[in-house]
């Protein structure tokens, strides 16, 4: 099957726009840089530090805290239990002679554009350890529905949340 294409007929009857656009088009993608096969697996990418994660938690409880209708202005501190935590990927081998026991891991390390990294298994974001708010002119009722709100949201006991006026 012979395909006979003759560029001058099909710009008087489809137009010389629709034509140079299709060829650009498809010139563009060609030229697009091609995705890489790498798994989000194979290297942990941290969005943000601890002390970045912290205080943009700090903001979404002070901007919510805010939306209560006797709350008019407030400062919101967060404390973390520890940073983030991953798990990798180990590879484990148990030596026993008698009655001595050798356990000996390596991290499984998988290959990327960038040579060899760690295989992610397991991301902990950072847990909240305690919220203080400094809410001025805040009333009792105030207080206790900033302690409730801030309870449910960070799953945190009360002790560990302190609402000063």
């Amino acid at each position: 099957m012979k395909i006979n294409f003759d560029i001058k007929r099909l710009l008087k009857t489809k137009g010389a726009g629709f034509v140079i656009l299709g060829i650009t088009a498809g010139a563009l993608l060609l030229a697009m840089p091609q995705n890489s096969t790498k798994t989000q697996e194979s290297e942990p990418k941290i969005l943000f530090t601890s002390q970045e994660y912290c205080a943009q938690l700090e903001q979404k409880t002070e901007r919510l805290i805010k939306d209560l209708p006797a709350v008019k202005d407030c400062s919101v501190f967060i404390t973390l239990e520890k940073g983030y935590s991953y798990i990798y990927a180990t590879d484990q081998h148990v030596n026993q002679q008698g009655d001595n026991k050798e356990t000996d891991k390596t991290v499984v390390l998988a290959a990327d554009g960038n040579g060899e990294s760690p295989i992610l298994i397991q991301e902990t974001m950072p847990k909240v350890a305690g919220v203080a708010v400094v809410c001025p002119k805040a009333d009792y009722q105030t207080q206790y529905k900033i302690i409730e709100l801030v309870c449910a949201l960070y799953s945190i006991p009360s002790n560990r949340i302190s609402v000063q006026t």
